[in-house]
């Protein structure tokens, strides 16, 4: 770690002081002048140090150029329907659109992007190569847990080092970036101490956290960080992260929402490939979509040779635009997207990484399960798709699928596995990932519950296979199990009646998976805690008559 610029100014506060002691205090009208001189210097060189090395900085200013008009004519997509290892192929010229899982940075602000224009650039900061690398890979090739990635995302954000981290958050840098690990090895805040303390009994200046709390977003970063390693290190002995510090970060700048449809297109290879981000569901959801064009390659151009791609450009707002070294050319998903973040334009809401949405095993056309009872008005968005069709009894259920029931209405779904679900009124239930091959040796299940009412019975795949539901509260790992769940869709209230079986709730954010409890029992999530009753025969009969779709009209 470069220490020399803030040894360098706190050198000449030394100096300042040594020419001070020489004049009386009570005779030298500029004494207060001298000290908020050497404050000044102070701040300056922790600021110069903690911009060199924060682990991730936020700048909604250093982006890739965009454009208010898409070149090329109308936007008209083809959803991509890819698995893993296609992510590294080119993508023709066209437009397309991808769902993409959605990892929000620890020290952003922890408000819903959904409607609002974002704009994309690097991550960037002394560990950007390692978070980038870390939701990408765990992602498409080694697919561990959203929320265990982004736990330990926050934690190599907040500065804590490889040897502090707890030994599960170790073992994913171990699978996922041991190659990353030297970027994690310096707790950046212990050198920043020590250096400024060692200066600071000299030079008579106060207080770090004093001096930080005076520095705006920099040094509010540096005394979050702080109170995040203490916590986690606290806690080593449990292994578990139960409580995270966040902090209200950097914003966009702007104070007039930009609505997503209006908002511009990011360019990210110049007059090549444009890209736009639209917020859905947000962190841990897979109901984001990018946009994407890409250009015909021009027929002429005597800037470009023969055969050399256009290169990836990077600019901040206000300066010349040249292109980084290092960030590669091409046009796969890989290319466009890996160690990308998203900031919102107009309103501060989450700061957002991307991974594309991929079939890892089995295509994602490959039916997951069936229609077998419907009432009323119920409709599905295909994978890729924004806009939802009506949903008919026998149609099938497809991986990436969100089905949607109207007021009054009820849909009756079993999937391959003998998997059955009901969805009540106002539900909306989406199929992040179905695998089941009944010789296949890594099947799995994980759907995303977004609001309303739902029962599940469990088939073949929670007998021995990883089956999860995520809803906006907490992850609900089964084996075995019949329960009903219920929500406002808000973060805020969960209702599961568990009917046999047994279940498992992870928190949000975090990588360890709650006690597990056994039925019968209502468990009732709330900001105050959980609790957890006894489940009567009568509350059943009414969840069951809640739940069941009348047989259609012949």
């Amino acid at each position: 770690m470069n220490t020399r610029p803030i040894r360098a100014l706190l050198s000449l506060l030394v100096l300042l002081l040594a020419a001070s002691a020489l004049r009386l205090p009570a005779q030298n009208p500029f004494t207060s002048l001298e000290d908020a001189a050497k404050e000044k210097l102070a701040e300056q060189a922790i600021e110069s140090l903690l911009n060199n090395q924060l682990p991730l900085t936020l700048n909604a200013n250093d982006v890739y150029p965009t454009v208010t008009t898409l070149p090329g004519g109308p936007f008209t997509p083809q959803p991509l329907q890819i698995t893993a290892d296609q992510l590294d192929q080119p993508l023709a010229p066209g437009d397309y659109t991808i769902n993409t899982l959605d990892f929000c940075s620890e020290y952003s602000v922890h408000e819903p992007g959904a409607g609002v224009a974002y704009v994309l650039g690097p991550y960037e900061g002394k560990a950007a190569g390692a978070i980038g690398a870390l939701i990408w890979r765990g992602t498409v090739e080694y697919r561990i847990n959203p929320n265990s990635l982004q736990a330990v995302s926050w934690t190599i954000q907040s500065g804590l080092t490889y040897s502090q981290m707890p030994k599960t958050y170790q073992a994913i840098v171990d699978q996922v970036i041991p190659d990353f690990k030297s970027e994690i090895a310096s707790d950046f805040f212990v050198n920043l101490e020590t250096t400024y303390n060692n200066s600071a009994r000299t030079a008579k200046l106060p207080p770090l956290d004093t001096m930080l709390a005076k520095m705006g977003t920099p040094g509010q970063l540096a005394l979050s960080a702080e109170r995040q390693r203490a916590i986690l290190t606290s806690q080593n002995t449990s292994d578990q992260l139960r409580e995270q510090t966040l902090f209200q970060g950097q914003q966009s700048g702007l104070y007039t929402p930009v609505k997503a449809e209006t908002g511009p297109w990011t360019e990210r290879v110049k007059g090549q490939v444009y890209m736009k981000q639209l917020i859905a569901g947000g962190n841990m959801a897979t109901d984001n979509v990018m946009q994407i064009r890409v250009m015909p390659p021009p027929t002429v151009n005597a800037s470009i040779a023969p055969g050399i791609a256009p290169r990836f450009i990077r600019t901040s707002y206000g300066e010349p635009q040249t292109a980084p070294s290092g960030e590669g050319s091409g046009t796969s998903l890989t290319a466009l997207m890996e160690g990308m973040l998203g900031y919102s334009q107009g309103r501060s809401a989450q700061a957002l990484g991307q991974v594309p949405v991929v079939s890892q095993s089995a295509p994602p056309s490959t039916p997951a399960g069936q229609v077998k009872e419907i009432q009323g008005n119920v409709s599905v968005i295909r994978a890729g798709a924004t806009t939802p069709v009506p949903l008919q009894l026998g149609d099938t259920i497809n991986q990436n699928d969100t089905i949607e029931t109207g007021a009054d209405a009820r849909a009756f779904i079993q999937f391959n596995d003998n998997t059955q679900i009901t969805l009540g009124e106002s539900t909306r239930l989406k199929i992040d990932d179905y695998v089941y091959e009944p010789n296949g040796t890594s099947n799995s299940a994980s759907y995303r519950f977004l609001e309303g009412a739902f029962q599940y019975i469990g088939g073949l795949l929670d007998k021995k296979d990883p089956v999860n539901i995520n809803t906006p509260v907490d992850g609900i790992g089964i084996r075995g199990t019949e329960f009903v769940v219920k929500s406002d869709g808000t973060p805020n209230n969960l209702e599961i009646d568990l009917i046999s079986g047994a279940i498992a709730l992870t928190p949000t954010g975090s990588a360890a998976a709650g006690p597990t409890m056994s039925a019968p029992a209502q468990i009732e999530v709330t900001p105050q805690g959980m609790q957890m009753r006894p489940l009567t025969q009568d509350q059943y009969n009414s969840i069951k008559a809640q739940l069941t779709p009348r047989p259609p009209i012949s």
